[in-house]
């Protein structure tokens, strides 16, 4: 990293210079561009996937989103590898912490994304200018321990980080790319460019002791010497290559197979394999192919690109279900879902005041409809990571969300009392935008920690313990419904029982899930790590759900708790999940070092605390309510 901080100040320097001479971006058809591109193969964080899910991965870094405004997240990497002065002058950058931009001296540019939540919007140009005039702060809160950072301290160096692997990644291609000028005409003919002037840095590599050569005696010459034309050129060449060899750290395109095991092997970016070595004709032919493809993409020749990606393509043997993956990609199903979720609460809404029966009718309809397209995108995912479908944190609020739903849903199917359809639609949605803040988790189909990597085990312990999860919620909304029912009192005693039966029975579904999750989990911890149980806080979070649910229904079986007081005891469950879920990461602890998140702590204190209060202020009204007088309990007395 200290590396990194001496180089930007030249990477820095040089882009607001060329910066002063950026045009608009042209009309490219960046679009088909795109098209052809996405089916090339990239290898990321271990995973093989196509290059569609690459640039998604790297947009929400950058942007918090997978798709920008005008430009998908491949037509948008497109641009950054092929034409990147343009892309650099692209608002990608996006940040919401005020005191970050007003220590970048920036000016607020206010945007707002569809929560509604307010965004600032900076191109890299303008990062990279800004955080260059802070750099030194930048190096003394590098050499700070993290524990003394300031939040603001932080996200500064995060952002200093994302420009560098923006800048890095742009610099993909450029080993490849015509772009080192030969000024002299005679130097062009002794390095054999047979009247073109211009090289890439592959053919420099052919040619290095030859250029070597000519550096070596142009260090011996005088100052007048060096002056002359042909010396010139010589000396702006090395220029140039300097400049190349600071993006030989630009390695995160890793799109060039091993020849062997490229399910395992470690894949390898352009730079990489033109650190001088000598090729293989296996490492020959990939690097000519790559080099095709790159030269015709700059051209705009989108049939070139298809033919070289399928030649590459053919020469993977490797499992990697690219149509799939884009099929998953294009469809964005949970966003669909939660569509319809929202859908079906509207029309429920809308059905207590006119057209009843076929609003009705229309919601049940969406719920379904947006519960097939969420499993849909479950199991699309099981088939492209070949493992059961939870494994990051992300995809546990994804799943349990699905949980919630159908469990609303099957009561809906049941009992037909609107209700269960109200809290399918409710719950499914607010799960959806947790799940949305959480994507950069796993949305974009990571690989496992080495501690999850047992298919077994994520499909019995883990599915099982998210299964409870969801039980557990449902039940803790139908519990919110039946002290509201019961505080309005709008309807019968009879339907205050059927509300109250629904909630007893999913506890009882909710402790049978939870209680044998934690139990499958103590096994797989005591073949992982050699102990059944060692305290570790996500066991106690899991724990503490059983524990919270066995306490109110034995309450209830053993008399010790009436209606309200169990409901009131249920409705607080929640809670009890929330911190099993979210809060214990906050601990830092164990030996769970997955799902950590340093941002969930003021929203999870104020769920919390919500709920407590709520919990208690209409528990309090209802006993209030109910509480027969005095006067009509000494009448009943006498």
């Amino acid at each position: 990293m200290k590396i990194w901080i001496r180089n930007f100040t030249v990477i820095a320097t040089s882009l607001v210079l060329v910066s002063s001479g950026l045009g608009q971006s042209s009309n490219r058809d960046l679009s088909s561009l795109a098209e052809a591109f996405k089916p090339l193969v990239i290898q990321q964080d271990g995973r093989l996937k196509p290059f569609d899910t690459f640039a998604r991965a790297n947009l929400l870094v950058f942007n918090q989103k997978t798709k920008l405004v005008d430009i998908s997240a491949s037509e948008w990497l497109v641009e950054l590898l092929l034409y990147p002065r343009e892309a650099y002058r692209r608002p990608v950058f996006r940040e919401r912490n005020v005191e970050v931009i007003q220590a970048l001296g920036l000016e607020i540019d206010k945007k707002k994304d569809s929560s509604d939540r307010e965004y600032h919007h900076y191109s890299f140009l303008q990062l990279s200018e800004a955080l260059n005039n802070i750099l030194d702060d930048i190096r003394a809160f590098a050499s700070k321990p993290r524990e003394e950072l300031s939040p603001t301290e932080v996200a500064l160096i995060t952002l200093y980080q994302k420009t560098l692997s923006y800048y890095s990644l742009s610099r993909s291609f450029s080993g490849l790319t015509f772009d080192i000028e030969i000024s002299d005409e005679q130097l062009a003919s002794d390095l054999g460019l047979e009247g073109r002037s211009t090289m890439n840095y592959l053919q420099i590599l052919e040619l290095r002791e030859t250029i070597a050569e000519k550096i070596e005696a142009i260090s011996g010459m005088s100052s007048e010497e060096r002056q002359e034309p042909y010396s010139m050129a010589v000396l702006y060449l090395t220029t140039q290559l300097q400049d190349k060899i600071r993006d030989t750290s630009s390695v995160s395109l890793k799109i060039i197979p091993t020849e062997n095991d490229q399910d395992t092997s470690a894949w390898m970016s352009p730079w990489e394999l033109l650190d001088g070595r000598t090729f293989s004709d296996w490492e020959k032919e990939r690097i000519d192919n790559i080099q095709t493809m790159a030269l015709a993409a700059k051209r705009g020749d989108t049939s070139a690109v298809e033919e070289q990606i399928s030649l590459i393509s053919d020469q993977i043997d490797a499992r990697v279900p690219v149509e799939l993956e884009l099929f998953y990609n294009k469809g964005n199903f949970f966003k669909r879902s939660i569509t319809f979720y929202i859908l079906s609460c509207i029309a429920l809404w809308f059905s207590f005041a006119f057209w009843p029966k076929w609003l009705y009718r229309i919601s049940l309809g969406s719920a379904i409809i947006g519960l097939v397209l969420h499993t849909i995108g479950i199991v699309i995912r099981c088939l492209i990571m070949a493992r059961p479908p939870i494994a990051t944190l992300y995809e546990s609020v994804i799943f349990v969300g699905g949980i919630v739903v159908l469990c609303g849903v099957l009561v809906e199917w049941k009992r037909k009392d609107i209700l269960g359809l109200f809290l399918a639609g409710v719950g499914g949605t607010i799960l959806h935008f947790v799940g949305f803040s959480y994507a950069a988790d796993g949305d974009t189909l990571g690989m496992l920690v080495a501690v999850l990597n047992s298919n077994f085990w994520l499909a019995t312990h883990v599915v099982t313990i998210n299964i409870g999860y969801g039980a557990a919620l449902i039940a803790g909304l139908f519990a919110h419904a039946y002290l509201i029912v019961r505080l309005v009192n709008r309807a019968s005693k009879e339907r205050i029982k059927e509300i109250f039966s629904v909630c007893f029975g999913l506890t009882i579904v909710a402790i049978f899930f939870t209680a044998l999750g934690t139990i499958l989990g103590g096994i797989w911890g005591d073949q992982s790590w050699g102990r059944f149980w060692g305290w570790d806080p996500k066991e106690n979070g899991a724990l503490l759900i059983v524990l919270w649910l066995l306490i109110v229904l034995h309450g209830r079986l053993a008399g010790i708790l009436k209606e309200l007081g169990f409901t009131a005891g249920l409705a607080l469950t929640p809670i009890t999940v929330a911190l099993a879920w979210f809060g214990v990461n906050l601990l830092q602890v164990g030996l769970h070092s997955y799902g950590f998140d340093d941002g969930v702590a003021t929203n999870l204190f104020l769920f919390c605390g919500g709920e407590t209060v709520f919990v208690i202020l209409i528990t309090t009204f209802i006993y209030l309510k109910e509480k027969p007088s005095s006067k009509a309990a000494a009448k009943s007395a006498a």
